[in-house]
């Protein structure tokens, strides 16, 4: 199954990552990004180093200076974003996400920033009914402002849920277990 995690910054998609990692297993489960392609390409572009390129997601939210046009490197990427999708469409991350993704060895891939309707739309068509599932998490004070993500919604999506992360850790890890084992991909009696 391929499950999408869908949500404004901070409201706690890589955390859901983990938790679905830890308990559905390691060893059957990849996790990636649809905003590879763009941090792969800004680090190229500008040579970053490993220790810089940390320092960036650390502080992905405020500007890098005059160097890099003022921009933080959450808007380098939607810039970057926004230049791949007007020369080669809307849907140009989902292609890329499917042609990276043919030959896991994986059971499920969890994509902890799927975020426009048109980038998911390729990998929905691409699999059999019911092998998307969508989490779409809600978090107080989060939202798209200054973001090119927005919410995605449930057509052609048989496994699609809403989780509230406004509680503390561990109800929020009881909710993401509850839609787990609604989608059969945890025993009821798993302690994970």
């Amino acid at each position: 199954m391929i499950i999408l995690l869908n949500g404004p910054p901070r409201s706690g998609k890589d955390t859901v990552a983990e938790f679905i990692t830890l308990m559905v297993g390691n060893s059957k489960v990849h996790h990636m990004k649809m905003s590879r392609p763009m941090k792969s390409g800004i680090r190229e572009i500008f040579g970053f180093t490993d220790t810089e390129t940390k320092a960036l997601e650390s502080y992905k939210d405020q500007s890098n200076g005059p160097e890099f046009g003022d921009l933080s490197y959450r808007e380098m990427q939607i810039k970057l974003f926004e230049h791949l999708k007007e020369t080669y469409g809307p849907e140009v991350l989902g292609r890329i996400f499917l042609r990276h993704n043919r030959q896991t060895m994986k059971e499920h891939i969890i994509v902890s920033d799927a975020g426009r309707k048109e980038e998911v739309l390729p990998i929905v068509e691409s699999c059999p009914y019911g092998q998307v599932g969508v989490i779409q998490l809600s978090r107080p004070g989060c939202n798209y402002d200054n973001d090119c993500r927005e919410d995605l919604d449930s057509t052609g999506i048989k496994h699609f849920e809403v989780v509230g992360n406004k509680y503390d850790l561990e109800l929020f890890k009881a909710q993401i277990k509850r839609v787990l084992v609604k989608w059969e991909l945890l025993d009821d009696e798993e302690d994970n």
